[in-house]
């Protein structure tokens, strides 16, 4: 009896194991493509259970198999591409429920624009406003700790969830939310799997509290391995381990569920507009625009530009002032009244312009949407001027630095890129030191594995001589998990480890992400045709 015929007669939900579907979910919006063995709907939490309760008897058993949980395959790093069990969350855990006191209880199936539509009805939002909004789910978001456009005033995913319901290994549902010390102590006396859980992760956090802390990394978002720094909050004095599963990809557990905190959405907002010449100017520019707290602050550079002047022109005809700009920056302020917004967003012009930057005061919505447009739409474009067998390969695209020394990491990553003979363009969330670089690569020639292995390698040891992060918004997946231990070091990934073995002892879930992370492994999924990535 082969998998499929296994998993039907256990499993309410659909089974498939047909090659149109298995082709499907062989690929997500990454560079690679991994082929499962069979896609399952679980149906409910009895499915995910059966299914649990299934793979560890079979690993038991010596059989190699796993679980991999996906929402809506949007994801850049390769984090939910599987050999074995593909679990599609999608189409049963898809749930919005009433707002209450600005949470929302969401299942982890539902896509982002359903939550934001329901959100909407009481004019608040969900902030994790990512470039992918119109059709990400939210299981992918807590497993990437997705950010975006607002995440500069809001922060990323894991900074607005409440809490999350998980299946972990021993195939039960927890509940994971904030806990008073008192409340904590009460979790680790429990002399069951979830009381082990708790006194396990205390003990790990408490037995190296001095090198998490010496190995934090100095930016305002991470993704890298797992957020081990935000369980313990000192200053509200509460232990949430949601965080550590929120960017976990699915190595520790499945998510079904979660409480997210929704944000009044702005009533008035200004936008300016920085055209960036000089890249040792960049960084003040974005300093002294971070001193009078934007809701939004993004980038996207001159390549960016000029193909908007071949695909998109009425847009680029309308943003033609930032024409031979190096980078253009959108500002984005709000604050409680017009007035007040007004006045601050003129406030930063006219700084900037003692500085002699160029800027603009943006008062034309067909302007300011023009912008926003070409910002959104950088990775498309270079997908669209693709031509013969290269295509857009998102592998570098997700890296974050101090914005103190921005400029000069931007120069310094330009310098690298000057040794290839690359057609690329970046993008990202300037206002936290996010930058999402893609080039074209011709995936079908040999040499460009070597070319991909070898940018990776430069351009992330890069980002950790400027004490940044390999991981953001997309995560590590595939992409990213096997320089992990370059950009933390033997003793941190240990730990990381730990982690992986306490919550999923015989690694029933998502292998070859996070602390398993394999080059060789990564380097022969990668698609080798044109047609690969779904969006």
């Amino acid at each position: 009896m082969d998998l499929a015929q296994e998993l039907s007669g256990l499993l309410r939900g659909e089974v498939h194991a047909d090659d149109q579907t298995l082709d499907h979910y062989s690929q997500d919006a990454s560079i690679f493509q991994v082929r499962p063995q069979v896609v399952v709907y679980p149906q409910d939490l009895h499915d995910l259970q059966e299914l649990i309760n299934f793979v560890r008897i079979k690993k038991d058993e010596g059989r190699e198999i796993s679980l991999t949980p996906r929402n809506a395959g949007s994801c850049m790093s390769g984090g939910s591409l599987t050999e074995h069990i593909m679990v599609d969350m999608s189409k049963h855990f898809v749930y919005v429920g009433d707002v209450e006191d600005r949470q929302i209880a969401v299942g982890s199936g539902t896509l982002f624009r359903d939550i934001a539509a329901k959100a909407a009805e009481d004019k608040l939002m969900f902030p994790a406003y990512t470039s992918s909004k119109d059709f990400c789910g939210i299981g992918g978001m807590l497993g990437n700790n997705a950010s975006g456009e607002k995440s500069i005033r809001f922060g990323a995913t894991t900074d607005n969830t409440e809490s999350v319901h998980v299946l972990l290994a021993d195939g039960n549902e927890y509940q994971f939310g904030p806990l008073t010390k008192h409340q904590l102590d009460q979790k680790c006396e429990q002399l069951d799997h979830e009381g082990y859980v708790y006194r396990t992760i205390r003990q790990i956090l408490d037995d190296n509290r001095e090198l998490i802390e010496r190995r934090r990394p100095k930016v305002r978002k991470n993704a890298a391995g797992y957020d081990v720094w935000r369980i313990w909050d000192d200053k509200r004095k509460v232990f949430n381990l949601a965080h550590l599963f929120i960017g976990a990809q699915g190595t520790l557990g499945i998510i079904t569920g979660a409480k997210l905190n929704l944000v009044p959405q702005p009533k008035h907002t200004q936008m300016i507009v920085i055209g960036i010449e000089d890249l040792m100017g960049l960084g003040q520019a974005v300093q002294m625009c971070l001193n009078h707290n934007p809701e939004g602050m993004e980038v996207y550079d001159k390549h960016t530009f000029n193909l908007a002047k071949q695909y998109r022109p009425g847009d680029a005809e309308l943003a033609k002032d930032v024409d031979g700009a190096e980078l253009v920056l959108l500002v984005q302020f709000s604050e409680v009244t017009q007035s007040r917004t007004e006045q601050v967003a003129k406030t930063v012009v006219s700084e900037l312009a003692k500085k002699e930057y160029k800027v603009w005061y943006i008062n034309n919505e067909h302007v300011q949407e023009a912008h926003w447009n070409i910002r959104r739409a950088s990775f498309k474009l270079l997908k669209e001027h693709a031509h013969g067998t290269a295509r857009a390969c998102p592998f570098l695209e997700d890296t974050i630095v101090s914005t103190t020394h921005f400029g000069e990491f931007v120069a310094a990553l330009e310098a690298i890129l000057s040794d290839y003979d690359l057609t690329y363009t970046y993008h990202g969330h300037i206002g936290d030191g996010n930058l999402r670089l893609v080039p074209l690569i011709d995936v079908e020639k040999d040499e460009s594995l070597h070319q991909i292995e070898e940018l990776s390698r430069r351009i992330y040891d890069l980002v950790i001589a400027f004490e940044g992060s390999i991981s953001v918004d997309h995560n590590d997946g595939l992409a990213k998990s096997p320089y992990l231990r370059e950009m933390y070091g033997d003793e941190m990934m240990a730990i990381f480890g730990q982690i992986k073995t306490t919550l999923d002892p015989t690694g029933i879930f998502n292998p070859h992400k996070k602390t398993q992370g394999d080059l060789e492994y990564s380097r022969n999924h990668i698609a080798r045709n044109n047609n690969a990535g779904l969006i």
